[in-house]
């Protein structure tokens, strides 16, 4: 089963409105119309000259700084100072000693918890991103705990089953939790839900404004219709997220006193916003409860409710009292005096050792949340660098083997070196070898042209035509056997010349490999070095020699590449000519 709690909706009214909700001066082409992001007021600029970073609806504090009106302005500010000044921290008892007195008890709870049985796995809350901007703005500032919450919620009604798991549960222990123990919130639940409303509310309101503050006829009729439309949301929730955060607490102060207390807070609320009955619809009339009821003002208002005391039988005196009964009547109203002010000062120092006991648990509190995240971050720290330093160690060792490989491979590549040398060598003979034969070549061509020439004109005085043409196939033949040794030689030459260059290449890699293994086997060392070693002048020194070799192996490279490219343009040039030789003969 899902619930969702109770809120209140603010419209977006940006644009729809004439005037600024706070000064109500109208917006104009010189008075430009901007919003509140805290209350979402439309408002003017002189009504929030602030830009100030504010709680989102998803509990987080905006990363950039946005306006707000003067209100809530001063609103924020109250309620960071009441936090800071009595230190409230989540699950901690502050103002609940004040509440409770001398009944906190730890007991109670404890007992319960051992006994309950929790079985509420079904029961889902939503829509807490709801939660009005006050006590949003109040909840991010104290904190918050599930865990807590959850033991408190579900032990309490496992203990008495006649109270529902639901929103309204939860939003009160909540708001308990900020200023109390999950035992003392269990009490105060305790206390609360054992309360009995008045079977009509209604009628006590009324009958508290009419002749508590002399509610008018009229006035009367438009606050009736009022609270049966909308009084059941503001019992269901006990005033939870139905009004900012001040006088939130000020109704679950008369609340926890006595229930009629509280529908006295209420009663006291209603009367300041009955000016508001006759120009304002009941969900516009919520609203501006939520913005401008003030927890100062509604207690200066219960203050000054005047209802009728009960008649009460004054005793007749005698004209002829004495001088002395007149005199020990002063006196005793004297001791009563000082006995009051004894009272009131007795009470003040309770308050105050309240506080600091307050103040102690705060800092205890505080202290142990600390505590934990420093040891834990240290641990983490420590196991992270003790991780690095492993897989650095196996680097090196990994570096290690591939140098000693590296190694071997060098010795191979010096052996490679010299089979190398004898292969050009082989390459110049081969060379040396084409150049003859294209000499012999040559010499035959011209031979076989003058013996053509000359056979041409004596063939029918010395030959026959079968003696010539066999002498021409001699010839021929001798000519195809030159051509392909010449081919075979090319052959040869062009395959170890690409042996040569996949050696060249394949050596290449190989100091270039060595190359940087070296490099990242001194940078690895260098890594190795404690913190206070590590930036000293000789390894800038190391870095910048570093640095420096790596580019002249890549000029290097460069070098041989170009050295290689020109050689393989000569290479090509050669065989060019040769094949032009063969086919012009």
């Amino acid at each position: 089963m899902k619930q969702f709690i109770t809120f209140i909706n603010i419209p977006e009214v940006r644009g729809k409105i004439p005037k600024c909700q706070i000064c109500q001066k109208s917006f104009s082409f010189t008075t430009r119309e901007h919003q509140c992001k805290r209350c979402l007021r439309a408002v003017c600029e002189g009504c929030s000259p602030f830009k100030i970073n504010h709680i989102k609806k998803d509990g987080k504090e905006s990363t950039k700084p946005h306006r707000m009106c003067k209100i809530c302005k001063e609103e924020s500010e109250q309620i960071k100072n009441f936090v800071e000044q009595n230190h409230i921290a989540y699950g901690v008892d502050t103002i609940s000693k004040q509440w409770l007195g001398g009944t906190l008890s730890q007991q109670d709870y404890k007992n319960a918890r051992e006994s309950a049985k929790i079985r509420f796995d079904k029961t889902e809350i939503s829509g807490f991103d709801n939660i009005n901007y006050s006590l949003k703005e109040f909840y991010y500032l104290v904190g918050k705990d599930n865990q807590k919450l959850q033991n408190v919620c579900l032990t309490f009604c496992s203990k008495n089953p006649e109270v529902q798991f639901s929103a309204e549960l939860v939003c009160l222990a909540n708001f308990l939790l900020c200023f109390s123990s999950e035992a003392s919130t269990y009490q105060l639940l305790t206390i609360i839900y054992k309360q009995k409303p008045p079977d009509e509310c209604i009628v006590s309101i009324l009958t508290y404004c009419v002749k508590g503050y002399g509610l008018g006829e009229d006035e009367k009729q438009l606050l009736k219709q009022f609270l049966q439309s909308r009084l059941k949301r503001y019992l269901i929730t006990y005033s939870i997220n139905m009004f900012n955060f001040d006088t939130t607490l000020f109704l679950i102060t008369q609340l926890i006193k006595k229930y009629d207390s509280f529908i006295k807070g209420l009663s006291a609320i209603f009367i300041l916003a009955s000016t508001q009955l006759k120009n304002t619809n009941h969900e516009d009339l919520e609203l501006w409860i939520l913005r401008n009821v003030r927890r100062k003002d509604a207690e200066n208002k219960l203050n000054s409710m005047q209802m009728p005391t009960p008649k009460q039988e004054i005793e007749s005196r005698d004209t002829s009292q004495s001088v002395r009964s007149i005199a020990f009547s002063m006196i005793e109203q004297q001791d009563q005096s000082q006995n009051n002010e004894l009272k009131a000062e007795i009470s003040n120092l309770k308050l105050q050792l309240a506080l600091k006991d307050n103040e102690i648990e705060s800092y205890k509190f505080q202290l142990q949340q600390m505590q934990s995240p420093d040891d834990s971050k240290k641990d983490k720290y420590i196991q992270q660098k003790n991780d690095e330093i492993a897989i650095l160690l196996a680097r090196v060792d990994a570096l290690t083997l591939e140098n000693k490989q590296l190694s071997k491979k060098e010795s191979n590549y010096l052996n490679q070196n010299s089979i190398q040398a004898e292969q050009q060598k082989i390459i110049q003979e081969q060379q040396q070898q084409i150049e003859r034969l294209k000499t012999k070549l040559k010499d035959t061509t011209f031979e076989n042209r003058a013996m053509s020439m000359s056979l041409a004109t004596s063939a029918q005085s010395i030959m026959s035509g079968k003696e010539v043409q066999d002498l021409k196939q001699k010839h021929e033949d001798e000519k195809q056997q030159l051509l392909d040794q010449i081919h075979s030689l090319e052959q040869n030459k062009a395959q170890l010349q690409r042996i040569i260059d996949s050696q060249k290449q394949l050596n290449q890699r190989v100091v270039d490999y060595i190359s940087s293994m070296t490099i990242n086997t001194n940078v690895i060392e260098l890594s190795l070095k404690p913190p206070l070693e590590r930036s000293t002048k000789n390894d800038n020194e190391d870095y910048k020699l570093l640095i420096d070799t790596k580019n002249q192996q890549n000029q290097l490279l460069k070098q041989l590449l170009i050295a290689n490219q020109q050689q393989i343009q000569e290479l090509n040039n050669k065989l060019k000519d040769i094949k032009q030789m063969i086919y012009s003969s």
